[in-house]
């Protein structure tokens, strides 16, 4: 197939790259209802916002098409070998290939390495404010697998990260399994978000430097 092709059932955009086949610019999709919506490229970047997607972003939004690059990660690590890879094909990138389905309404990013099917589907519902992302991992070896999977955000909650930055608080609800984030800078339509999983969530940080370290993360 060639690097963007249309399925011949007329109901999807496929795109196909790896480290040496890219697109020259990034293909984007925008998911949205009347108050809510994300913006998704095929190496899972763009951001997400609230009722107005320059004066009140969730998550930030780089000026730099180019490099597409995410202010949304979700990492795996095995955590019998330590293999650290990410779902986002421009992050920390391996030989596979990686492939973004775009239909009507919802994305979905497919990629097999490491003996693991990974694919995520991303899509904002009809009424509520809030993204989704399914992931589904599929392990093709005889042996058990033991994964851990993180979830990262740049957080804005508001127009301009620069402002915001240093003034978010976030606190956990472990009964309801949420993490909340507040804007206590003022600015902003919607000042508190949340993030959550069907799975427990067993750590988080607001450090980035603890997190990711002095190196960028690509």
């Amino acid at each position: 197939m060639d690097l963007v092709d249309f399925q011949t059932i007329g109901k999807e955009y496929v795109i196909k790259t790896n480290k040496n086949e890219r697109l020259p610019i990034p293909w984007s999709n925008v998911l949205a209802n009347e108050k809510f919506g994300t913006v998704i490229t095929n190496n899972m970047g763009g951001f997400t916002y609230s009722k107005n997607s320059r004066l009140n972003r969730i998550s930030a939004w780089a000026n730099k098409p180019l490099e597409d690059m995410p202010s949304e990660i979700i990492y795996l690590k095995d955590l019998d070998y330590g293999n650290i890879w990410t779902l986002n094909s421009n992050v920390m990138p391996d030989d596979e290939d990686y492939y973004t389905f775009f239909g009507f309404g919802y994305a979905k990013n497919y990629h097999a390495s490491l003996g693991i099917i990974q694919e995520t589907e991303t899509f904002v519902p009809k009424e509520e404010s809030v993204k989704v992302n399914i992931i589904r991992l599929k392990n093709t070896l005889s042996e058990k697998r033991i994964l851990k999977a993180v979830y990262y955000i740049k957080p804005v909650l508001g127009e301009d990260e620069t402002k915001t930055s240093g003034y978010i608080d976030l606190k956990f609800d472990e009964e309801k399994n949420v993490l909340f984030a507040k804007n206590m800078y003022g600015e902003g339509i919607s000042k508190n978000v949340y993030v959550s999983s069907t799975e427990k969530i067993l750590s988080y940080t607001g450090n980035k430097l603890s997190f990711i370290g002095k190196r960028k993360y690509r």
